[in-house]
Parts: C-alpha cells; sequence; structure tokens
C-alpha cells in the first residue's frame, strides 16, 4: 500500500489562503474502508505534543488505486513558529482507515510566507 500528497506550487502560504494538491493511493487492500485527508497543526519539542485537526476530507471506500484533489482555506491564526524549545508546524497529511498508512507534508503558514523564528 501507498499514499502520497502532492502539493500545487509553494508549500508556504500566507493566513487566509488556499492550499491546494491531490492525495493518490495505490494497492489498497479490502480493508481499507476510506482515506482521510486533513489540514492539520502540531507542535514539536519539549513537553506534550499537542495536534489540532482544522479540517477534513473522507474519501469513503476508496478504489484499489485512486486519487482526489483538496483544498483547503489556511485560518488566520496560529503561525507556523520555530523556537529554541517548540515549534508549531502545520501540515496536510492522508491516512488510510483502519489505522494504516500515513502521507504527511509540512507547509508553512505565516505573514510573508517565512516561518516565525522566536
Amino acid at each position: 500500500m501507498t499514499i502520497q500528497i502532492h502539493l500545487d506550487g509553494n508549500p508556504a502560504h500566507e493566513p487566509g489562503t488556499e492550499v491546494r494538491g491531490r492525495a493518490t493511493w495505490q494497492s489498497l487492500n479490502r480493508q481499507s474502508k476510506s482515506v482521510l485527508i486533513s489540514l492539520l497543526w502540531h507542535t514539536e519539542g519539549k513537553g506534550t505534543e499537542d495536534v489540532a485537526i482544522i479540517e477534513q476530507i473522507k474519501v469513503e471506500g476508496p478504489s484499489a488505486a485512486g486519487s482526489r484533489e483538496f483544498a483547503f482555506v489556511l485560518p488566520n491564526f496560529p503561525w507556523s513558529f520555530s523556537g529554541t524549545l517548540l515549534s508549531l508546524v502545520w501540515a496536510i497529511e492522508a491516512s488510510l482507515e483502519p489505522a494504516g498508512e500515513v502521507a504527511r507534508v509540512d507547509i508553512v503558514s505565516a505573514p510573508g510566507t517565512e516561518e516565525v523564528q522566536l
């Protein structure tokens, strides 16, 4: 089984703009009930990791090989940032349900399309 994410254009965006792309999959088995495509952010670094799923697209009963276009509008906050102890990373993720392979592409959502450095 393979699952991939392809972005249209640059992975860095201004808040409030649209992220577009396509999730593709191949060789799914019969146990794969759905493909979830998600816009999310997560923290990395010291302490407990936080995750927030902002929006999801669910593809029910996917064929063994297929694809789905997606378009998500990034919210105005929080911005992507990187600090000494903690970073906030935006991502587009595609996953097979029940628990299976996951593909993730990190993106930037910040003014000037530059991750804020703390």
